[in-house]
């Protein structure tokens, strides 16, 4: 996990898509300018390349390249990101470009900015366990200190060499870390499947809120079992999975409610994978909460996201109840036509915050679960 200066300056890298609008643009931008907040750091600079003139050796191509190596060294800047997920090769040719320049420059993708914030965030071995292993599967072997200079050096003498053998060693090492994490990660997971599994079979009825992050589930969570879990306005504010208990009046019963870590677009396939386990609540709930955030002007992209998730994880559609939140902070939210757009997921209207809605919330409640 990177450490040096205590806020990092940060320079934003991104192509510019013609099949995407100049606001589709700015919202990616923003949203990644969010997550390089979250993990700590400041935005002192952002480069745009025409997405026709990329490279396969540096994804943006000798120009841009020069242009970003001069912005370095006018911001002083330590970390470059790329809002995108990109090949080792060429984060590796552009981090040899950088350091000519700052030899400390770290040159992470989306990926790895995420898997950083994680690594910040996590508190339980699981969700550092999970951390590891989506590392591992990102970086491949050259998490271990595999340069591109030995394969380099390997191919050039042209047989067994001792550049192939530390490649070769470095391999067996990251396959064999990888076994050990995947068998830890199915005890774990074996472990909560047995859990979900007693509460069925106490009858137990289990509730979960998902969503796209910073949609308010904390809050709502908070709101409803009385819990102080850490509320914050920032990108994954929860990482590792929370559940307590709490009573349905409607229903004249306790049910589980369970909160877990919100979703994000583009979230790489690697990511859901290596945290499946922390999703089992989820996707074995009796009811799938989906919390929106009412007030965002993304919100139907949003929902969008949510719902390929939801597609990936085998979640079914009659499982889920939409919830918007945050509704004082809407003041153009139509009611109506959200009501008819999505009444197969019985919309309920809430601000988790100020408790707006929610006794309405918790019938609703009661109906899905009794149905």
């Amino acid at each position: 996990m990177y450490t040096p200066r205590q806020i990092p300056r940060v320079m934003l890298v991104g192509l510019s898509d013609p099949l995407k609008s100049k606001e589709e643009m700015f919202a990616d931008f923003e949203e990644v300018e969010s997550l390089v907040t979250t993990f700590g750091a400041t935005v002192y600079a952002a480069l745009v390349q025409n997405k026709t003139r990329g490279s396969l050796d540096t994804f943006i191509g000798p120009g841009k390249t020069e242009e970003a190596i001069k912005e370095i060294e006018e911001k002083e800047i330590d970390i470059v990101v790329i809002n995108d997920t990109i090949k080792p090769g060429q984060i590796h040719n552009l981090l040899l470009a950088f350091q000519k320049t700052n030899p400390k420059i770290l040159v992470w993708d989306r990926v790895s900015l995420i898997l950083e914030i994680f690594s910040k965030h996590a508190r339980t071995a699981e969700a550092k366990l999970q951390i590891r292993f989506a590392k591992l599967r990102q970086m491949g072997p050259r998490i271990y200190g595999m340069g591109m200079e030995m394969s380099n050096q390997a191919a050039g003498i042209g047989a067994k060499g001792v550049g192939e053998t530390n490649t070769e060693l470095m391999l067996r090492h990251w396959e064999a870390e990888k076994k050990k994490i995947q068998d830890e990660l199915a005890i774990l997971s074996k472990k909560k499947m047995e859990q979900v599994n007693h509460r069925r079979q106490t009858g137990l009825l289990t509730i979960s809120l998902v969503g796209y992050t910073n949609a308010g589930k904390t809050t709502l969570f908070n709101r409803l079992t009385g819990l102080n879990d850490l509320v914050a306005n920032a990108l994954f504010a929860t990482l590792d999975s929370t559940v307590n208990k709490f009573w349905l009046k409607g229903l004249g019963d306790e049910v589980y409610l369970s909160d877990t870590i919100g979703f994000i677009k583009n979230l790489p396939p690697m990511l859901i994978d290596a945290f499946k386990s922390t999703l089992l609540e989820t996707v074995h709930a009796d009811l799938v909460v989906h919390v929106i955030d009412s007030a965002d002007p993304r919100m139907e992209e949003k929902i969008k996201t949510v719902e390929e998730i939801f597609v990936e994880l085998g979640i079914k559609r009659e499982n889920v109840m939409y919830v918007f939140n945050k509704i004082e902070n809407s003041t153009t939210l139509n009611q109506t036509k959200i009501t008819n757009e999505f009444k197969e997921f019985t919309p309920a209207f809430i601000s988790a915050k100020t408790g707006a809605g929610i006794f309405e919330l918790t019938n609703l409640f009661s109906k899905r679960l009794k149905s």
